[in-house]
């Protein structure tokens, strides 16, 4: 049972096994934003997905601090995770701070703060959302779904930022924050935001098996998170004990991903239905507030587990839906004439057979000489 079920999941995933036989991987490319907010030039590392320059699609956007430096091993999960659709491809625009993340990052204490003024963490999150994200949108094709995420300082930048602007970013991960910082100034801040009920979206926190300066703060964050539950604000937290402060990156990276993106994944293990996976896209288009269909490879996938299964009408569903919503694919046309014959529909077949060769534009010789030896 199992082998049969590895089987038909090979089916299902066929036409991603050849491409990445052709190795597609992200594409980096380095750019120069000219600040007008911090009077300087910021780096800025872009790692675009791996169908980015064949495709025509929109995509997701993560932000992530630390970029030159985290940004290869987040660009590769989020590659990875894509692929076997545990989550959506995104375009990662690393934002490098490798000589100014002191400056950049953390919070300007409260004694010196100047409220007439932004200084510091307040200040390059302005330089993130007028300067970068409106850079990004120009250059890049994007949706409007957006993720902020960071490391140690990183990490306490993100957490300001969910709480300084609520809605900026749909999802925030905050890996081993450094909440710590000017004698945990940001806890009285953040808590002050969760009691009034402010802050929105899918929060991603955790620490490793790190210093009591790093993980009491932490620990105080998690509570107060648990003080005020909010019915906008879902939040998970994860405590990696066997990695330090400087090894956590990758998993807590993985983790964070997995659970802002963990209604994405469609169930392995069992058949799906036309109505199965219309559902499963509808949520998907909701979290990204943009109308997703069901690729034609899949619905084709699919068909074929149910039609091994002889579960001929909900085979033909699907089929059928494939068809009328990919008229121009010859793998569409050719799945559905496949199955009618398969259940010794041989009339419906035919009729398959002539709706193919009346609607496929630009059918080659060899195509048509395809789909007729259909029958022989």
């Amino acid at each position: 049972m199992k082998k049969m079920v590895y089987g038909l999941l090979l089916l299902i995933l066929g036409s991603h096994w050849s491409s990445w036989a052709a190795a597609n991987l992200p594409a980096v490319k380095e750019q120069v934003i000219n600040s007008a907010l911090l009077g300087e030039k910021r780096d800025l590392v872009i790692y675009l997905p791996a169908d980015y320059q064949n495709s025509q699609d929109r995509y997701p956007v993560l932000y992530l601090t630390d970029g030159d430096i985290q940004g290869p091993h987040t660009a590769g999960t989020i590659d990875y995770l894509a692929k076997f659709e545990q989550m959506p491809p995104m375009i990662v625009v690393g934002i490098v701070n490798r000589q100014t993340r002191d400056r950049d990052l953390t919070l300007t204490p409260s004694d010196k703060q100047n409220p007439n003024q932004l200084e510091n963490a307040d200040r390059f999150l302005a330089f993130v959302e007028n300067e970068v994200i409106p850079f990004v949108k120009q250059q890049y094709r994007t949706l409007d779904y957006q993720v902020l995420s960071g490391t140690s300082h990183g990490g306490q930048f993100a957490i300001n930022a969910l709480v300084k602007r609520p809605d900026l970013f749909h999802g925030v991960i905050a890996i081993s924050p450094s909440l710590y910082w000017d004698n945990q100034q940001l806890l009285d801040v953040a808590g002050a935001a969760l009691k009034s009920d402010r802050l929105q979206g899918r929060l991603f926190v955790s620490i490793a098996n790190e210093e009591p300066t790093m993980t009491e703060p932490y620990q105080r964050f998690v509570d107060l998170l648990a003080r005020y539950p909010s019915d906008k604000l879902f939040v998970a937290s994860q405590t990696f004990s066997k990695e330090t402060h400087n090894t956590t990156v990758l998993q807590g990276q993985y983790a964070g991903l997995k659970y802002l993106f963990s209604e994405w994944p469609i169930p392995e293990g069992e058949p799906k239905t036309l109505a199965d996976l219309q559902a499963k896209f509808a949520i998907r288009s909701k979290l990204l507030k943009t109308d997703l269909m069901i690729p034609q490879d899949k619905a084709n996938g699919y068909a074929g587990w149910l039609q091994y299964l002889n579960r001929k009408d909900d085979a033909l569903a699907l089929l059928k839906w494939n068809r009328a919503s990919y008229p121009q694919s010859l793998n569409a046309h050719t799945a559905l004439i496949q199955a009618y014959l398969h259940f010794k529909m041989a009339e419906d077949a035919k009729v398959a057979l002539r709706d193919a060769l009346q609607t496929l534009n630009e059918l080659s010789p060899e195509q048509k000489a395809q789909l007729e030896a259909l029958f022989t």
